[in-house]
C-alpha cells in the first residue's frame, strides 16, 4: 500500500466517524473558549510566559483566500489559537485542521502534487502536511473525528473573512512538536455560485457523497516559532 493511499484511509476513517449529515450550505454557531480554559487565562504572568507560534497562510487550489495564524502554548498541553484570513468563499463553512506527522516536519504542497486538473486534493496533499491532528472547531471535541463537523466549522462571512479564536487541550505529541505542523483550511467554491456543488469539480475522493470544493485545500501555512 502506497504511502499517499495510506494517509487517505486514514483521514477516510476519521472523517467517515463524524459524517452522518453534511449542510455545506449552513454553519455552526461560534462559541466562546471552553469554560475550562478560562481559570488558565488568569494565571499571573502566563500569556507572558508562553511558547509563540506563527503560520503564514497562503492560497491553494487558485482560492484566492490568505492570512496567519498565531498560536501560543501554555502549559504542557493548552494551545491558544488565532486565526485570521480573508478571500475565502463567502457565506460558506471552512473546515480546518492542524496537521502533521509524528515526528516529520510538515510541508505545504505545491502544483507538483496536483493531477491531471491542476487541483490538489486532501489526499494528494497528505504526503505534504500529514493527516489531521486537530480538528479546529469552534465548539466541541478538536480530535480527527471531528474532520467534517461542518456546524461546528467557521463560516466565512459576506466578504469572505473568517475571524477565529479558541483555546483547547491537544494530544502530547502536537505540544510537543507544535512547530514542525501546518495548518490547512478547506473549501473552495471554483465556480463562484455560493455553494459547494458537484459541477465544478465532482465528487470528493473521501466520500463520494460529498462535492470535491468542500473538501480541497483552501490555504496552508507550516507552523513556525516565532
Amino acid at each position: 500500500m502506497s504511502k499517499k493511499l495510506g494517509f487517505a484511509l486514514l483521514l477516510a476513517v476519521a472523517m467517515s466517524l463524524s459524517l452522518v449529515s453534511v449542510g455545506f450550505a449552513n454553519g455552526g454557531d461560534r462559541d466562546d473558549r471552553d469554560g475550562h480554559n478560562e481559570q488558565g487565562k488568569h494565571e499571573q504572568g502566563k500569556h507572558e510566559q508562553g511558547e509563540h507560534y506563527k503560520a503564514e497562510l497562503n492560497s491553494l487550489n487558485r482560492s484566492g483566500a490568505e492570512g496567519h495564524a498565531i498560536l501560543e502554548k501554555e502549559g504542557a498541553k493548552e494551545i491558544e489559537t488565532e486565526i485570521h484570513t480573508k478571500g475565502l468563499a463567502p457565506k460558506l463553512p471552512h473546515a480546518q485542521h492542524i496537521h502533521g506527522f509524528r515526528k516529520a516536519v510538515s510541508e505545504c504542497p505545491t502544483l507538483a502534487d496536483s493531477g491531471r486538473d491542476n487541483l490538489i486534493t486532501t489526499v494528494e496533499g497528505l504526503p505534504s502536511y500529514g493527516p489531521i491532528q486537530v480538528s479546529l472547531t469552534t465548539r466541541g471535541d478538536t480530535s480527527p473525528k471531528s474532520a467534517l463537523a461542518v456546524d461546528r466549522f467557521p463560516v466565512a462571512n459576506a466578504k469572505g473573512t473568517v475571524e477565529y479564536e479558541r483555546t483547547f487541550s491537544v494530544p502530547a505529541n502536537v505540544a510537543k512538536n507544535l512547530g514542525k505542523k501546518a495548518i490547512v483550511q478547506h473549501g473552495v467554491d471554483l465556480n463562484d455560485n455560493g455553494r459547494y456543488d458537484f459541477q465544478a469539480a465532482g465528487k470528493s475522493e473521501l466520500d463520494p457523497s460529498l462535492p470535491q470544493e468542500a473538501t480541497l485545500p483552501a490555504t496552508c501555512g507550516v507552523i513556525n516559532p516565532k
